[in-house]
């Protein structure tokens, strides 16, 4: 049986997690994993869903009796493990060089396609 107390502290818990480790806001876990979509590896998604499918009936005493507890207090762990492991800027700094490196190719092209263009004209 899970307790329905003792699921919502963890939730509440693991949503500023979400929001401080992978700049998501949300109102509840299942649109906690929604919007991390896939800043989240497949096994956490996996887990993101039976933390949602429970959070839905866990306000229900007849079927949160009937769910088994161990299988979503270990999806609690490894989903806060995760969130725990997770540098923030370390992605800071990736996201910068990805735009960085975007910018770069992009310039490259527009060079390589203006020196074409004046050849192609006979300037070059």
């Amino acid at each position: 049986m899970i307790d329905a107390n003792e699921f919502t502290a963890r939730a509440e818990a693991l949503r500023p997690q979400f929001k401080e480790k992978l700049g998501v806001k949300s109102h509840d876990l299942r649109q906690a994993f929604m919007r991390a979509g896939r800043s989240l590896p497949r096994k956490l998604r996996a887990d993101g869903a039976l933390l949602s499918r429970t959070e839905r009936v866990v306000g229900n005493p007849h079927i949160a009796r009937q769910l088994d507890a161990a299988p979503v207090w270990e999806a609690f762990e490894r989903v806060s493990a995760f969130l725990r492991g997770v540098d923030v800027g370390y992605r800071r700094r990736g996201r910068l060089l990805d735009i960085a490196a975007t910018v770069a190719f992009n310039l490259i092209v527009i060079f390589t396609a203006f020196v074409l263009w004046l050849w192609w004209r006979g300037y070059v």
